[in-house]
Parts: structure tokens; sequence; C-alpha cells
């Protein structure tokens, strides 16, 4: 049996990730379904379930197509209210125009029309969209669901591929591909099959770190063109990931360190065509980054506080650099530099305890030995090629890391971390090593995901 496997993994590694893939997300989805009920907050009560106009959840409650809203809980609300109606209220900011506008253009498209239409009772002639199934935000719930499931499973794809040119050993084979399950079972759990943005910033975060890193390989190999085009390509996966999630902004690290490197090199060598072109690739790439900040910040500033009195314009308007994202989260979340470190969220730290100490550990690991597993690559110039790759991907992972500790609504970072690579090829290239250790993280993660299901489901925290 173990050496069907093997070979089987050998052979057909991604037909075996779906395989995986798919037993899974069966079993996410049971255990919510399994949940009792509401739990605590009935937000999902106040959006319009009916035609628009009506809400028909606490008649129908219990009606099979009403199953949906298991899925729409705590962010998931706000999206799907963002991608029915659009930003109504100021705080809605805080959870930006990337996917609540993808949700949008799916739930509103003709297929979805098409898919309402074709569900139908047989017997007695009623069209179900009518109780609520596809109608109002349920289609935008159902177009959620389709694109999360998808997404993850394109992350996993991408992630496996990621760690293949990676890695540089003869266990690349075993290390990528237990990478990409790892991924599956991410403690992220029910919200990458949620309408929630982890599962599409995920897929762009893989793109964005593979175009990247085969840039700078180029790069090394005096490929000029195709490494520019591909850091390009890597920034415009990293700003498309940065309108889904702002903390995409991390991504750009790499490119900054990039660029001044790449000037000290000019500056102490002097100018050449392939210098010149190789930091302008990397500008224009760091631009793309941040314009997936700014862009949404441009649209807020453009509806709040341009050509309105001043006293109709919101505080933030009036800042030096205006950020409706910065103001809602500070304003209305209270996220900020140790504002969470409270007596009442130590709990939540726990909880979020182990992401972290992952997140950290692996990153700094790699830091130190860019070599992943014992007898990799020793000679010079791959150490030196191999320490910036590695790098590339674990800075923006620290960083992350220490935002989270510091400044976020910490228990989010089991969720977060699940668009950073990093973490999942370390962890799989240490089951070569220390299998042990490694098993009782994998319980960690599946355990977490499942009992996490039920709660999310249920509308009980964590979230």
């Amino acid at each position: 049996m173990s050496d069907t496997w093997l070979k089987y993994r050998r052979e057909h590694p991604r037909l075996l990730l779906f395989s995986i893939f798919v037993a899974w997300k069966l079993l996410i989805v049971l255990v919510a379904l399994a949940s009792p009920g509401l739990g605590y907050d009935t937000s999902t009560s106040l959006l319009p379930w009916y035609d628009g106009t009506q809400s028909v959840l606490s008649a129908t409650l219990a009606a099979p197509q009403n199953q949906w809203l298991k899925f729409v809980r705590w962010d998931a609300v706000y999206f799907t209210h963002i991608a029915n109606q659009g930003h109504v209220y100021e705080q809605e900011w805080a959870f930006g125009i990337g996917l609540s506008s993808v949700l949008s253009w799916i739930g509103r498209s003709e297929s979805m029309s098409n898919f309402r239409r074709s569900v139908t009772d047989a017997d007695n002639g009623v069209d179900l969209p009518a109780y609520g199934i596809c109608s109002g935000p349920n289609a935008f719930t159902v177009a959620g669901v389709i694109v999360s499931h998808t997404a993850h499973f394109l992350a996993v794809i991408l992630l496996f591929e990621l760690s293949t040119s990676l890695l540089e050993d003869n266990k690349k084979s075993y290390i990528s591909f237990t990478a990409a399950a790892l991924h599956i079972f991410s403690p992220a759990g029910i919200f990458l099959s949620a309408p929630s943005t982890e599962s599409i910033f995920a897929p762009l975060s893989f793109l964005g770190f593979w175009a990247y890193l085969h840039a700078i390989r180029c790069f090394n190999h005096a490929k000029i063109l195709t490494g520019c085009l591909n850091i390009i390509l890597a920034g415009l996966a990293f700003g498309l990931a940065t309108i889904i999630r702002s903390n995409g902004i991390l991504a750009g690290i790499p490119f900054l360190i990039e660029a001044v490197t790449i000037t000290l090199t000019i500056l102490s060598r002097g100018l050449s065509l392939s210098r010149i072109t190789r930091l302008a690739s990397i500008v224009v790439g760091g631009l793309l980054v941040g314009l997936g900040m700014v862009a949404p910040q441009f649209i807020a500033y453009q509806e709040y506080c341009a050509d309105r009195a001043s006293s109709e314009r919101r505080p933030w308007c009036e800042w030096s650099l205006p950020s409706i994202f910065t103001f809602v989260q500070s304003h209305y979340w209270n996220v900020g530099p140790f504002r969470y470190w409270t007596l009442s969220n130590v709990p939540l730290f726990l909880l979020a305890g182990p992401t972290l100490g992952l997140l950290t550990y692996s990153a700094a690991a790699v830091l130190r030995t860019p070599a992943l597993v014992k007898g990799g690559a020793v000679s010079h110039d791959i150490t030196a090629l191999q320490k910036k790759l590695m790098a590339s991907l674990a800075l923006p992972q620290l960083m992350l890391a220490i935002l989270a500790f510091s400044s976020y609504h910490v228990q989010i970072i089991t969720r977060i971390s699940s668009g950073y690579p990093l973490w999942y090829i370390w962890l799989a290239a240490k089951a070569t090593d220390e299998p042990n250790r490694v098993v009782i993280v994998i319980r960690w993660m599946i355990i977490y995901a499942l009992v996490q299901a039920g709660l999310y489901a249920s509308f009980l925290p964590p979230a």
C-alpha cells in the first residue's frame, strides 16, 4: 500500500492533491452543516435574503437552501453585503474592494442567472430562488463559496509549483507535495471555503513569489528581459493581492531591498544597460504592489472628500496622507500598536501562539540557514542565490508575524498566514528530518480547522 501511494505521488501528484482536497473540503462542509445554529450574533439575518426588500431567515432557517447561511459569518457578512449594495457604510472600507468586486461581478453574471433559473422544484413548480437559494445576497454567497474553493485549489497547485522551482535537492518532489498538502489542511480552515479574502489572496501571493523567484534566477543567469518581465508579473500579482488584503503590501519588501542593492551596485560599479533595465523593472513592479494599496484609497477619497464642503468631509480627509483604511481600522476596529494587549485578549494570543511561533521560527531559521534540507547545495554561488531567494520569502512572513503580534487582532493570524508559502515549505522540509515533531503540528492544524468550522458556522469565535 505504501509503495502504491509513493508511486502515485511521484507519477500523479496533482491528481492526488485534488483527491485529498475534495475529501478534506467535504469534511469541512459536513462539519459546518452539522453546526447547531446562528450562535450569539444574528447579523446574517439583517441581510435581505428574499427579494431585496424583506427577510425570510427566521421563517425558513431550517430549509435546505438556507444552509448557505452557514458560510456567511464574520467578515463574510460584509463581503456579501458590499458585493450586493456597494460600500454603504464607512467602516466597510476596512474590507477593501477586491473580493467584493469579484463576487459582485460573478453574482450578477448571466451564468449565475441561468443557475438560479435551473434550480426549481420539479414537483410543485416553485422556483427555489424565491425562497432565497440564489436571490439577493445568496447569489453572492454561492459565488463566494465557488470562488473560494476554486482559488484554494489553485493556491495548492501554485504552492506545489513554487516549491518545486525553489528547491534544488533530490527530495524536492516529496517536499513540494507535502507543502501543497499542508496548505489543504491549513488552520485557515473554513475561511478558505467561505466568502472571505484568504482563499483568493493565497494564489495571487504564491504566483507573485513564484514570478519573483524566477526573475531573480533569470537576472543571476544574465537573462535580463525574461527577468524584467517576471518582475513586472510579480508586482502585478502582488498588487492584485494587496487589493484583496492590505497585508499584501508586505510583498513590497523584497522589491525595496533589490532596488537598493542594484542602486548601490550602480553607484559602485557604474551604469550599464542591464543594470538600468533591471532597476527600472524592479521600480515598476514595486509601484504595482503599492498601487494595490493606493487605488482603493483614491476611490474612497473621491467619494468622501473630493468636492465636498469642509463640514461634510471626514476627519481622515485632512491627513497629510489620507487613508480611509487606516482610519476605519483604528476608529471602528481599534487596530493599532499594542491596543490589543489587554488581559481579556490573553486567550486569543494563546490561540494565535502556534501560528505565530511557526511563522517566526521558520522565517528566522531560513534567514540563518537557507538550505532547507540537510545535505543541500553548499557551493558559494548557489548559497548566495539561495540566501536571496529564501530572504524574499522569509522577510514578508516575519514582518507579518511581528505586526500581528503587536498591532492586529492577533487571532486572525491563523487565517492570513495561509497566503505566505515559506512556513509550509519549511515544515514539509522538516518532515524529512524531524517527522515526529511535524506530525504534532499537522494534528494541531487538522483539529483546529475542524473545530473552527463548527464554531464559525454557529457564528462563534474565534474569527
